[in-house]
């Protein structure tokens, strides 16, 4: 649910996703440790994030995100509210290796994101700005590696990624490297493929992001390495329906800078393959 590599889809075969995003920020973190929040500053954000997910080939999909966001900022003397689009997401997958056997497969394959500047930026601090803001109008550009194992009852997959952004006169964060394990397990075996299917999931996303850039100079102190937990239910009505929810939870985060931060992300998603 969390991770960031388009899935394959047969020849021609289109996904449709609808995902809906759930974050709370009330935290300011330096290093490991809380610190006081004075103001009792509270940042909710719901995201509405439609997807579209095209096979070009059997082992080529191409995956493009068009996610939009309304926040709500209150402390003990403000409440300020903020709707707008997102950074739109276009994403390419390339399975280099597939080895089905009965019950599962094998596969391997490298995976590449390219983010556009469709958030306005309206601040630097971004949900801190005095008006909020979802972006800093830079390109990014992602790249990595993707693996697979299933069976019959379990899935595994792992996920490696690299994440750059262009400068620009205001503040644009650092490179990151990505890691995201996950694990699947079918509650009970299949008969037919038109069969009711629940499937648990758990993953992990392990980030290290370097310094930001502010005015195209490197900003001391800042970046961080982090690592989130997440649970998750997968619903199949046959092949073509999909319906998932779970929660992604900080488990450890190191901050070198005071940083307003979330208390994890829910996620509720429904899938429509054609």
């Amino acid at each position: 649910m969390f991770g960031n590599a388009p899935r394959s889809i047969w020849n021609h075969g289109l996904e449709a996703e609808a995902e809906l995003h759930w974050e709370i920020y009330r935290r300011f973190v330096h290093h490991d440790s809380t610190l006081d929040n004075t103001r009792d500053v509270r940042v909710h954000v719901w995201s509405f994030n439609p997807s579209f997910t095209y096979g070009i080939t059997r082992d080529l999909a191409v995956r493009a995100a068009f996610p939009v966001s309304y926040a709500i900022r209150t402390s003990k003397d403000e409440v300020s509210r903020y709707r707008g689009l997102r950074d739109l997401k276009v994403g390419l997958k390339w399975r280099m290796y597939n080895e089905p056997f009965p019950g599962g497969s094998f596969q391997g394959g490298l995976f590449w994101q390219v983010t556009l500047p469709t958030a306005q930026a309206r601040g630097e601090q971004g949900l801190l700005s005095k008006d909020i803001s979802f972006g800093d109008e830079t390109f990014g550009f992602q790249t990595g590696v993707t693996w697979g194992f299933s069976t019959a009852r379990h899935y595994f997959w792992f996920d490696a990624a690299v994440d750059i952004h262009t400068l620009n006169d205001g503040r644009v964060q650092g490179p990151s490297i990505q890691f995201h394990p996950a694990y699947a397990a079918r509650i009970f075996s299949l008969t037919d493929y038109r069969d009711f299917d629940l499937i648990l999931l758990m993953e992990g996303d392990l980030e290290f992001r370097d310094r930001m850039w502010q005015d195209r100079k490197r900003v001391v102190p800042s970046g961080f390495y982090k690592f989130h937990l997440s649970f998750g239910v997968q619903m199949n009505i046959t092949n073509f329906i999909e319906m998932k929810f779970g929660y992604e939870y900080p488990v450890y985060q190191y901050y070198f800078a005071r940083t307003f931060v979330h208390d994890g992300e829910g996620k509720i998603s429904f899938n429509y393959l054609f």
